[in-house]
């Protein structure tokens, strides 16, 4: 059996959008789609200053993230679901300079740099809790169709 653990962070760097769930103080839900950057421990995602995920993660810093993504070319073609990691976080809030935000960004700072109202921007930085929900990952993509062998649960270790 591969090494989860090592896969699930390769997961994390390799991909660049997630869904990333926030709730308000009266615990109603919202989920939004994010371009991410991620060094396998972290994940950071940049937002307005005043957006509605900003705005609930500065009243409530935990935070739901799923990432669903395609194993290979032939998963395109395959009917066969997405391959998931799911997980709990703490979010937090980091000014537009923070410089580690800016160096795991680093390969999309390019097009950043020529946003306008620079001082309306965030970071988001999400860190994962100790354990990620799996599916598909470590498996063949045909065995993706029987739950029971797609599903693992990952202890990350720091």
């Amino acid at each position: 059996m591969k090494d989860l653990e090592k896969e699930v962070r390769t997961i994390l760097r390799k991909q660049n959008w997630l869904v990333l769930s926030t709730s308000d103080n009266n615990n109603v839900p919202h989920s939004s789609v994010v371009v991410y950057q991620s060094d396998g421990y972290v994940i950071y995602c940049m937002t307005g200053k005043n957006t509605v995920k900003a705005r609930n993660i500065r009243n409530n810093s935990k935070v739901s993230v799923t990432l669903p993504f395609r194993k290979n070319f032939l998963h395109k073609i395959v009917p066969a679901p997405p391959a998931e990691l799911h997980f709990t976080a703490e979010a937090e809030i980091k000014p537009f300079e923070d410089e580690e935000a800016r160096n795991i960004f680093s390969k999309y700072l390019k097009y950043q740099e020529n946003i306008e109202n620079q001082e309306e921007n965030i970071w988001i930085k999400i860190t994962p809790s100790g354990r990620i929900i799996t599916y598909g990952v470590g498996i063949p993509l045909f065995k993706m169709r029987n739950p029971e062998k797609a599903r693992n649960l990952v202890e990350l270790k720091s």
